[in-house]
């Protein structure tokens, strides 16, 4: 196994460090960030030139800089779940759906969303092993997520679904809207740990060594804790418990890089919707 790891180039989103993280590795950069954040990227480069782009999903603080990356690089290969392809081929829809969400903040937040060429597109399904990248079909964040185990080296490319790391600090679970799904996600962990990796690679943020077991354990425990508090809750008052939350375990230090990562305010949305679903599923049944 390689002793090779992957290089984190901090995208300063919003000028904040460790909120978000892009990778590179021989040639590949997995979560490009946004579009707002490219010119950092490219900077942290360092003047090589990528050959691929690994999207474990296509929300816009992972995937937004596809397109305008395939725009300066025209032979770029961009990997992405079959569920999120026509999205980076077409935003449109994506893009009005999140101006609406966002509203003005939204060209500040991400910039411009520019499609992918559908040539350049590589549609994922899951279970794909391609020149020693396995891939895996792992929803629960998203219904369009995937995660990448790169053989040599041991790392594994988590997106969201190991969650909200800074400095080895508690495992945070992102829950916005609308794909929220606890047991999925719960099947998702279990994926990424049965790869057995010596390291996770997380977009928000960097690179652990060595504690995969324990990563994955903490997420499963806070997932099931965030899943409940949301039961008894609504925004605000979610907001204050999982701000109590981060202080108790990462203290006031880690509090404004894990809310800069995932504002704790846009939290609460994902895990009511589920719930909703669920109730709505036992009254059909009834």
């Amino acid at each position: 196994m390689s002793s090779d790891l992957p290089r984190t180039i901090d995208l300063m989103h919003l000028g904040k460090p460790k909120a978000m993280g892009a990778h590179w590795f021989d040639g590949h950069i997995i979560d490009p960030g946004a579009e707002s954040s490219v010119e950092r990227l490219l900077e942290g480069l360092e003047g090589e030139e990528p050959r691929r782009v690994l999207l474990t999903h296509i929300h816009f603080d992972h995937a937004g800089a596809a397109g305008a990356l395939v725009q300066r690089f025209p032979n770029l290969e961009v990997w992405v779940h079959e569920r999120g392809a026509k999205h980076m081929i077409d935003p449109t829809r994506l893009v009005a759906s999140a101006r609406k969400v966002f509203g003005d903040y939204f060209d500040m937040l991400w910039g411009e969303v520019v499609p992918v060429p559908e040539q350049n597109i590589r549609v994922l399904r899951g279970g794909e092993a391609i020149d020693g990248w396995r891939v895996a079909y792992t929803p629960g964040h998203a219904q369009h997520h995937v995660c990448y185990f790169h053989e040599d080296s041991g790392v594994a490319y988590t997106g969201d679904v190991t969650g909200i790391r800074i400095d080895g600090g508690p495992a945070l679970p992102p829950t916005p809207p609308p794909d929220i799904d606890p047991p999925l996600w719960h099947a998702s962990l279990d994926t990424v740990a049965s790869w057995n990796p010596r390291a996770l690679a997380f977009m928000h943020f960097g690179v652990t060594v060595g504690d995969a077991d324990e990563q994955i354990a903490g997420m499963h425990d806070a997932l099931d804790e965030f899943a409940r508090a949301a039961r008894t809750t609504d925004a605000m008052g979610m907001a204050d418990w999982i701000r109590a939350w981060v202080l108790e375990r990462a203290g006031e230090e880690g509090l404004p890089t894990y809310y800069a990562a995932g504002p704790f305010e846009g939290l609460w949305a994902g895990l009511d919707r589920y719930w909703k679903q669920v109730a709505k599923r036992r009254d059909g049944e009834a």
